[in-house]
């Protein structure tokens, strides 16, 4: 009976451990399942590659419309007019890019740009402080040659005719005098195309030499014979001295003088 009695009591230890033991795998398990799932959130993602948006034709019209309106008000600032300054808009993104004389005309052309529509100015515009020196020597080059290009020009028309007079001295005076009219006619359109940008070439040959204007940044620009000058100069004197230069050009009628002295 004692013998019974100790094995029935021996049977709830049996079993306590049994499930003890299941309890335990069960909990190694748990555990695993929940490492598992720690490692795969602490990994991180896979980088996704961003896809730069591609430009709607409203705001490609968009960028245009800023980019000719910045052009626009560089071109009419008095200070900046001569300077070549390139403009590039990309989803309102302004991009300069060329030369200024200094640090202040860097800024004054990020600001003339800062308009309505514009995210943000990348100014990327270098500085030259020899850049007026540079232009005039250009500009004097560039006159000179169009100088000898219309010497070559007019010598060559002026062989022509004389060709064509010698031919025509055999030949009915009528036929002679259609010629004539021909050449009239169309020496008076090659004169009217080319008034405003003679004009422009005139003046600015006209400041070639002049000391007082040496070093500066003019541009000249010319619409049915009234020129416009715009740029900085050193002084009142040399303000002055460009516009009465300009005024004694033939063909010109009216002198706008937006020169800054600075």
């Amino acid at each position: 009976m004692n013998a019974g009695m100790n094995a029935r009591r021996e049977r709830p230890a049996t079993f306590t451990s049994s499930r003890w033991g299941n309890a335990m795998t069960l909990k190694k398990h748990v555990l695993s399942v929940a490492l598992v799932g720690a490692v795969l959130v602490a990994m991180p993602a896979p980088m996704a590659t961003a896809a730069v948006p591609a430009a709607t034709p409203a705001a490609a019209d968009a960028d245009d419309a800023l980019q000719s309106r910045i052009e626009k008000d560089l071109k009419k600032n008095s200070v900046l007019a001569p300077r070549d300054i390139d403009v590039d808009v990309k989803q309102g993104v302004v991009t300069l890019t060329g030369s200024v004389r200094d640090a202040s005309e860097k800024a004054r052309a990020a600001k003339v740009a800062t308009i309505r529509g514009v995210a943000r100015v990348d100014n990327r515009l270098e500085i030259n402080p020899n850049i007026d020196r540079s232009k005039v020597e250009t500009a004097a080059q560039k006159t000179k040659e169009g100088l000898n290009k219309a010497v070559d020009a007019t010598a060559g028309a002026a062989e022509k005719t004389k060709e064509g007079v010698v031919k025509g001295l055999g030949k009915a005076e009528e036929g002679v005098g259609k010629a004539a009219d021909k050449t009239a006619e169309a020496t008076a359109k090659a004169a009217d195309k080319t008034t405003d940008a003679g004009v422009t070439t005139r003046v600015k040959a006209s400041f070639t030499g002049e000391k007082l204007l040496q070093d500066t940044a003019i541009d000249v620009e010319t619409a049915d014979r009234v020129v416009t000058l715009r740029g900085t100069v050193g002084s009142n004197e040399a303000r002055m001295r460009a516009g009465e230069l300009a005024s004694r050009v033939d063909g010109v009628t009216k002198v706008v003088n937006n020169l800054v002295v600075r």
